[in-house]
């Protein structure tokens, strides 16, 4: 089983919070996110950290197992070229009325063919029945 992690559930590892076991139960398993989801983990790290947060990365990251995955390619739209990340956001977007954040997560996961999207963002519900269509289980950390 593929599961996506939104970054929300990958920082619960260090932050104090009731939702931190959940959270964790899921990233034992392994997983994977998007290059978005490192971005996000290093600038919160970057944020709270008065060092270089790229080790604190690498260590969550691997002591999970999250495997970081890209998209690669071009789509041609009415803007121009666009990546295939924009591209599908952009045709998603309508249907699900999601943060851009989010929009993008979900996107990746959609790309990237997972079977699961695992978050502790309560805003993603409003995707709940669109992943359901697509045979994605959506489960949120409480």
């Amino acid at each position: 089983m593929l599961r996506y992690f939104d970054t929300s559930v990958i920082l619960l590892s260090i932050l104090n919070d009731p939702r931190r076991d959940e959270g964790l139960k899921y990233l034992k398993q392994g997983g994977l996110t998007s290059e978005l989801g490192l971005v996000e983990l290093v600038s919160y790290l970057s944020r709270n950290l008065n060092e270089d947060p790229l080790p604190y990365a690498i260590k969550i990251i691997n002591t999970f197992n999250i495997k970081i995955m890209n998209i690669n390619g071009l789509r041609l739209s009415p803007f121009g070229d666009l990546t295939e990340v924009a591209h599908l956001a952009i045709n998603v977007s309508r249907q699900v009325k999601l943060r851009t954040l989010d929009l993008l997560h979900l996107t990746y996961a959609l790309l990237l063919n997972v079977d699961e999207i695992i978050t502790a963002d309560k805003e993603f519900i409003k995707a709940e029945k669109f992943l359901k269509e697509r045979n994605i289980t959506l489960n949120i950390v409480k």
